[in-house]
């Protein structure tokens, strides 16, 4: 390859280069396993996520950036707060739970996230976020 033809290739390659590692710095961002509650705060807080609880029902959360919380899935639906921990978040709803806090762990699996009870039983499944 001549030398002219050399330096016209060389910035697409570094500007190839340079694209290929943002996208695969950004897939490593997004990497399957526990989601910490700092990351839920981050990218959940002020959206709405739809998802499906374990009996297959549709669900939506919505976890304010003050705090407050709401969430409905069928005709049930409740308000409450929200805060993070370690490995996922927490909820104290007014009705649901007799206003007990329950602390969820969050597992990303692909483009979802699975949502583990205390017990480490499978409380639902995030899907979408907007």
């Amino acid at each position: 390859m001549n030398m002219k033809a050399l330096r016209l290739v060389s910035p697409w390659v570094a500007l190839s280069m340079a694209l290929a590692t943002a996208v695969w710095m950004g897939a490593a961002q997004a990497q399957d396993g526990p989601v910490s509650g700092q990351e839920i705060q981050q990218t959940w807080s002020g959206k709405e996520l739809q998802g499906t609880s374990l009996q297959g029902a549709r669900v939506f959360l919505k976890l304010e950036t003050d705090g407050k919380a709401s969430f409905s899935v069928g005709n049930i639906s409740d308000t409450g707060t929200w805060r993070i921990h370690d490995q996922g978040y927490c909820t104290t709803w007014q009705r649901v739970r007799a206003g007990e806090e329950r602390c969820f762990t969050v597992i990303r699996s692909g483009g979802r996230f699975n949502v583990f009870n205390p017990d480490g039983s499978v409380s639902g499944t995030w899907h979408h976020m907007r």
